[in-house]
């Protein structure tokens, strides 16, 4: 005798549909986790766009391993890595729309710089210098520029600075210092009025002058 055998039921084309989609995404997530774009950013630009400024306060932060000859380091290779994720204070849901790369690398830097300046507070130095970008151990040494990697979900920014007390290279200009004040306006002030001049004199016109007639002669006797 056969043994029965059970022949599996068709599924529905709508299920069959949501199965595919599923698998679909599925694949995708392994690469949209792999994700790893190589960006430079401005030091500048970013510092402007964030709060950087007031997180350095009256630290000095200096760009480039050139930055760092001759000062009085008192600590060395300090390395920290800053994430900028795609939520906003670390709380709350993500961004409705994502943002772009160039804005969560300014959240990555804004959290290195905040790593930094913690550390350099906690060793009484005064300034941060010879800072260099050090994605996973490759060095990138550029003045004005970092290195920033943007992934699907987030952005990651690695520094590694050395802490100084002291003064530093007059001849070195610092990347990141607080911003100038705004020019005050002068006031210009008004023209002076014109001064009212007095008005001549009315001249009397000069007399006329009538000759005066000669003495008649004396008649003779």
């Amino acid at each position: 005798m056969n043994p029965l055998r059970t022949l599996p039921l068709p599924l529905p084309k709508a299920m069959t549909v949501a199965a595919s989609i599923a698998a679909g995404l599925i694949a995708l997530a392994p690469a949209a986790q792999a994700r790893n774009v190589r960006l430079m950013e401005s030091v500048a630009d970013t510092a402007r766009a964030s709060r950087v400024h007031d997180i350095l306060g009256n630290l000095d932060m200096r760009f480039g391993s050139d930055s760092a000859r001759g000062a009085n380091i008192i600590r060395r290779d300090v390395v920290v890595k800053g994430v900028g994720a795609t939520k906003l204070d670390d709380v709350g849901d993500d961004d409705r729309v994502r943002p772009r790369d160039h804005e969560l690398c300014a959240r990555a830097f804004e959290d290195a710089v905040t790593q930094l300046a913690f550390a350099a507070r906690g060793a009484r130095a005064t300034s941060i210098v010879g800072v260099v970008s050090n994605y996973e151990g490759s060095v990138f040494d550029d003045p004005t520029h970092f290195e920033c990697h943007a992934g699907a979900l987030k952005a990651a920014v690695t520094l590694r600075a050395q802490l100084a007390v002291g003064p530093v290279a007059p001849n070195v200009v610092p990347v990141i210092s607080p911003p100038p004040p705004a020019p005050v306006p002068v006031p210009v002030a008004p023209p002076p009025a014109p001064i009212p001049v007095a008005p001549e004199p009315a001249t009397a016109p000069p007399p006329t002058f009538q000759p005066v007639p000669p003495a008649p002669a004396p008649s003779p006797n």
